[in-house]
């Protein structure tokens, strides 16, 4: 069957990921050598929700010794930056705040390049409230006790006249209804943002078993609210507008992308214009990738697991020995 898909996307001149250790000596020397940055996701490639993934620091570690600059990039806003940081350490992937891109920094980086004044009602983790409470911004939230089932109790905690001019909507293990119902009422304001951060639709808790993610309710307020939401998660522009500023990458080619979720981390590296590859850790198929045709979430390469890179960089240096 693999066989036969291989066939069919030579003749669709559909292109087809490469897997990084059936390249030759050549092969893998010009791709380690095309790639001085890695911007990396971190569940499904360092960890999942219960296990570190086998290799993943030793792979990163690979990469580091043959002079990649490392940053992780996570659409994960539940666990706050600092314990992702000492997690990433304890992991042997040492790495400080500043090459860490958590959903609650790049929001606050964005509020703060635009100056922005007013209060924010935030439908969103513990962790990106209590970063914006620090510094400074004004933050509305809930209601979160159970509302009677009667419209003019529902109207009582929607409607409010309290002057909010960004709504904020990530992770909230306690999303409502009537919480995105107050959301909406607040974006009928014409200067009221909707910023959102993780847009993943499901969620990899280990490598056969996925969960709901907040994109879907992303989506909903922002069709209902008609309006274009600022997106700090990935694969969202205004994040990767963010991070190729923040980078000053002048040639994103020379940038590889590395996640196993297509939407989220392949999207976000074409969208950057970078190199991509897949790590099939987080539960994604050879097969299922070799079936795609969107060329917007089709990696130019791919490995089992970062792992891989050990043997990949050992295989280098082999060559030339």
């Amino acid at each position: 069957m693999l066989t036969f898909i291989k066939a069919f996307h030579k003749m669709s001149r559909i292109p087809q990921p490469k897997n990084i250790l059936q390249l030759t000596a050549d092969e893998k020397r010009k791709f380690l050598d095309s790639f001085d940055f890695v911007f990396s996701d971190i569940d499904g490639v360092v960890w999942n929700v219960t296990d570190t993934i086998d290799g993943s620091g030793d792979g990163f570690n690979a990469l580091r010794e043959a002079g990649k600059k490392l940053t992780f990039i996570t659409n994960n806003s539940v666990r706050p930056e600092e314990q992702c940081v000492e997690k990433l350490k304890r992991n042997k992937i040492d790495i400080d705040a500043h090459d860490l891109i958590h959903p609650s920094k790049s929001i606050i980086e964005y509020l703060k390049s635009i100056k922005f004044e007013g209060t924010i009602y935030a439908i969103a983790s513990e962790s990106i409230k209590n970063a914006l409470k620090k510094e400074g911004f004004q933050i509305l939230e809930g209601p979160h006790e159970i509302v009677e089932e009667s419209f003019r109790d529902l109207m009582g905690h929607v409607i409010s006249r309290d002057p909010v001019k960004a709504v904020v909507i990530d992770f909230d293990f306690n999303l409502t209804m009537t919480t995105m119902m107050k959301a909406h009422f607040y974006l009928r304001r014409p200067d009221c943002l909707l910023i959102g951060g993780a847009t993943d639709y499901a969620l990899p808790v280990t490598k056969d078993l996925s969960v709901l993610g907040p994109g879907g309710f992303l989506k909903v307020l922002e069709d209902a609210s008609r309006k274009e939401m600022l997106c700090f998660g990935k694969p969202g522009k205004a994040l990767a507008d963010s991070l190729l500023k923040r980078y000053n990458i002048q040639d994103p080619c020379r940038a590889l992308m590395i996640g196993d979720m297509l939407d989220q981390d392949i999207r976000f590296g074409k969208r950057c214009g970078f190199q991509t590859l897949l790590v099939l850790s987080g539960g994604l198929k050879v097969e299922e990738v070799m079936k795609l045709t969107d060329p917007n979430v089709i990696p130019n390469y791919y490995a089992n697991s970062m792992k891989d890179f050990v043997e990949f960089i050992n295989d280098i240096k082999k060559s030339h020995s």
